[in-house]
């Protein structure tokens, strides 16, 4: 699991934690690939070009992380959901999440429960949400600035046909005086005309 969103440079995920302080995510079944806390790989000591793993059984909890603008910035996000071994000790908004018994996969896979990625997401996107915001401002800024040209274009076009500024201030909501203070130095027209 994964998440992006549009106009941003960010990767949300789920990441491993081991009780050494040292994360893991992906990996092939029954294998977490390591990586420490800024989002190197780490390498495998007796084979440099092979990353280190570890099994699914070493993990005490999990954190959402996001790459930020993507591979010059790793963030790893609280809250900590820390591992419980017994399924009734399970309590997801306390923080606890049963992932199966020590030698099962699925501490490995529990970003795929459909019932946490909610949990997971909420924390992500707090994470992105002043970067979003940007985005959306940024988005509308352009919008308007093109809709105030095809405006501007629509007022010319209505003024070279001989619209009067009162029709054109009735038809946008303003004064024939307030249609004139705006447009008028546009259009070259001169305040006497109407």
């Amino acid at each position: 699991m994964g998440w992006f969103t549009e106009g941003s440079d960010h990767e949300g995920y789920v990441v491993s934690v081991f009780a050494d302080g040292m994360y893991g995510s992906g990996g092939r079944y029954m294998e977490i690939n390591l990586m420490t806390p800024d989002g190197r790989p780490v390498s495998h000591e007796n084979d440099p070009d092979s990353d280190a793993w570890r099994p699914p059984s070493q993990v005490v909890g999990w954190r959402v992380a996001c790459s930020c603008v993507p591979f010059r910035e790793h963030v790893i996000l609280d809250p900590l959901w820390t591992r419980v071994w017994d399924p009734a000790d399970e309590d997801i908004a306390a923080g606890r999440i049963y992932a199966g018994p020590p030698d099962s996969a699925d501490a490995a896979d529990i970003s795929d429960r459909e019932n946490l990625e909610p949990v997971f997401l909420q924390v992500w996107q707090g994470h992105v949400a002043p970067e979003v915001s940007l985005h959306t401002i940024g988005t509308l800024s352009q919008t308007l600035k093109d809709l105030e040209a095809q405006l501007d274009d629509a007022v010319a076009a209505a003024r070279a046909a001989g619209v009067s500024w009162d029709k054109i201030g009735r038809a946008f909501g303003i004064s024939r005086q307030g249609a004139q203070k705006r447009w008028e130095a546009r259009d070259g027209q001169t305040a006497a005309e109407t």
